[in-house]
């Protein structure tokens, strides 16, 4: 696709509707002049009615940004199948962002409205997209489990903790307070409570976007503790996976897609459960880890702080990798049969009604685990370190410090909206034109590559996201071929006097 949805279609639709009402409402007004208006008003008024709610049902119901900001987008599910995804692909997408992902002064100051995450789902010309990321304010987002992080700011507290080094840690509730977002358990558990949709997808990427809003807390506590921390929410991670591994082999489950009935009529090559999960951005090369970070009382320091994140997400990517390859090592989800179950019943009416049942429900072939990585993010720690080799004139041997200048930003470290509570002067009048509630935006954003202290510019997103979406593209098609060649019979090593290789029949004779 050529363009991007800048605004999100909710606002647009809404301003329609508007439009759409005052030109009616005008005419109606002039045509009625004069005469008793109850009866026409009220036929005006149950058409427009009903008109909205077509609207609403047929284009606007799928564009849905609810209390939670939980969005539920439908791209153009009546466009030609994707060769790769054919039958339609979902994209669910859990975690609380990255530094590509919208924050809330994002939104609310005219930036980025889209994450990296939704650029994939356009590249990809994917059928559904579910997003559980809720929006990231300006002091901390979404993390993977807030009990956990509560249980470690209450170790904080305990006098005969070891992992303290005799430093006083009482300050960290204060200042990092456990979040009120909804946690990434919380947000599989929300999505598998949510219904069936009524024609389940063709194949479902499940995206995992974890960990940057995790090291904005961790980096404050004591690090023996804060990677301790990181090894259990590894395992939490995986148990979510795991979860939703089983729920996708169940026919009744909002986790289903039809790939893993299909696949098995056509191909005896097994279905994928495919899992993204993109490498850690290291917060702390965001401006906001130092501008918009709590000030901590000594003997601790910001800098400390910063030193503990770029450890910690180092720590977190070997975790996670490591977690990633065990997983899939994972034995096959096993056929288990339910006639020993099914013997055990006295009851013939309820065995007879068992096995119907049974009978409906066709048993779902494993599926094969698949986990995707990718360092997404690199591509900005490229752009920080060309602009700054190209501030000193230097050149290193991958050739960063001489790209050209308009593939890159002349600022890549001071964000084009400037909050209010931490920039300097406000009765200067050049900041007062461009200033509201939430800050002041620059007067070149292209030049910016951060938008806001924690989130980058829209052009970065979008790149972002197509190079996730290429990943992808051919990761899928790599697995195809490998498909195609898995099912086809291996040839014999030995070889005929024209060099064809023999077939065991030949063998047999």
């Amino acid at each position: 696709m050529k363009h991007i949805l800048e605004k999100p279609y909710v606002t647009d639709n809404i301003f329609e509707l508007l439009k759409l009402k005052a030109i009616v409402t005008i005419g109606t007004t002039k045509m009625l002049r004069g005469g008793s208006r109850l009866f026409p008003q009220m036929a005006v008024g149950v058409t427009l009615l009903l008109f909205g709610s077509y609207l609403w049902s047929s284009r606007f119901a799928s564009h849905v940004l609810n209390s939670d900001y939980t969005r539920v987008l439908q791209w153009k599910g009546d466009e030609p199948e994707e060769k790769n995804f054919s039958g339609g692909l979902r994209i669910v997408v859990f975690g609380g962002g990255d530094v590509a992902t919208p924050s809330r002064a994002s939104w609310q100051l005219g930036g980025p409205n889209v994450a990296w995450t939704d650029i994939l789902c356009l590249q990809l010309n994917c059928n559904a997209y579910l997003s559980f990321m809720p929006l990231a304010d300006h002091d901390g987002g979404s993390i993977i489990s807030n009990s956990l992080f509560e249980a470690a700011l209450a170790r904080t507290s305990s006098a005969d903790n070891n992992t303290l080094s005799g430093l006083d840690y009482s300050w960290l509730s204060h200042n990092y307070p456990v979040p009120y977002h909804q946690d990434l358990l919380g947000q599989v558990d929300s999505f598998l409570a949510g219904p069936r949709p009524r024609y389940p997808p063709r194949d479902t990427l499940w995206i995992f976007n974890i960990g940057f809003w995790d090291i904005w807390y961790l980096a404050a506590l004591p690090r023996k503790l804060a990677t301790h921390i990181i090894e259990t929410q590894a395992q939490q991670v995986f148990s979510c996976v795991e979860l939703l591994y089983e729920e996708a082999h169940k026919n009744d489950s909002v986790a289903f897609s039809n790939t893993y009935i299909d696949t098995v009529k056509t191909t005896p090559t097994r279905p994928p459960f495919r899992v993204f999960i993109p490498k850690l951005f290291d917060i702390s090369l965001t401006s906001g880890f130092i501008s918009a970070r709590p000030t901590p009382p000594p003997p601790h320091t910001r800098a400390e702080q910063m030193r503990n994140a770029a450890f910690l997400a180092g720590h977190w990517d070997k975790v996670f990798q490591d977690m990633l390859h065990e997983w899939e090592s994972l034995p096959d989800k096993e056929e288990v049969s339910d006639e020993d179950d099914l013997s055990e019943i006295k009851d013939a009416d309820l065995l007879l009604s068992k096995r119907a049942s049974k009978a409906k429900s066709p048993p779902v072939p494993s599926a094969r685990r698949e986990a995707i990585t990718y360092d997404i993010s690199g591509y900005l720690r490229e752009l920080i370190v060309e602009r700054q080799l190209r501030n000193a004139g230097i050149m290193d041997h991958n050739g960063l410090g001489s790209a050209a200048v308009a593939n890159g930003y002349s600022e890549i470290w001071e964000p084009c909206i400037k909050r209010n509570n931490l920039s300097g002067d406000m009765n200067d009048e050049n900041t007062k034109d461009n200033a509201n509630e939430e800050g002041s935006v620059c007067g070149s954003p292209d030049e910016y590559l951060f938008w806001t202290d924690f989130t980058v510019s829209r052009r970065a997103v979008f790149e972002m996201g197509r190079r996730a979406a290429d990943l992808l593209k051919r990761h899928v098609q790599t697995d195809a071929e490998w498909s195609k060649k898995a099912e086809q019979p291996l040839s014999s090593l030995r070889k005929d006097s024209k060099g064809v290789p023999l077939k065991d029949e030949a063998f047999a004779a």
